[in-house]
């Protein structure tokens, strides 16, 4: 199920858009396929540059699924985009299937007032 209230959120990039300056609380939760190493990495990217990862190097050969699930804060400038990518690049909403499993959200906590 997709919800984008606020259409800050771009489907086809992945991306999340700031629509104002605040404090913002995001949170991520993705079930995949396991790569048979137990390794599976999400970085967070702020406007093009990954800001945090979340890491599952659990080291079990017959799981046939792996997560990775985490939540934070941050505070953002108008326009500043948040967006998820695997630890090779690609967009998750891209790379993952159908029997995947991605819960990316992000909302305003506190308008802040911008400082310098």
């Amino acid at each position: 199920m997709e919800e984008n209230h606020g259409k800050a959120f771009n489907f086809l990039t992945g991306e999340f858009t700031a629509p104002m300056v605040g404090l913002y609380r995001f949170g991520l939760s993705v079930i995949g396929k396991s790569d048979g190493h137990g390794y599976f990495t999400i970085c967070v990217t702020k406007n093009g540059r990954i800001d945090r990862r979340f890491v599952d190097n659990t080291k079990v050969a017959y799981r046939l699924y792996t997560s990775v699930a985490g939540s934070w804060e941050m505070i953002l400038f108008e326009g500043d985009r948040v967006a998820l990518l695997m630890q090779h690049g690609t967009i998750v909403f891209q790379y993952l299937d159908t029997t995947d499993h991605v819960h990316f959200y992000g909302k305003l906590e506190t308008e802040k007032t911008p400082f310098k």
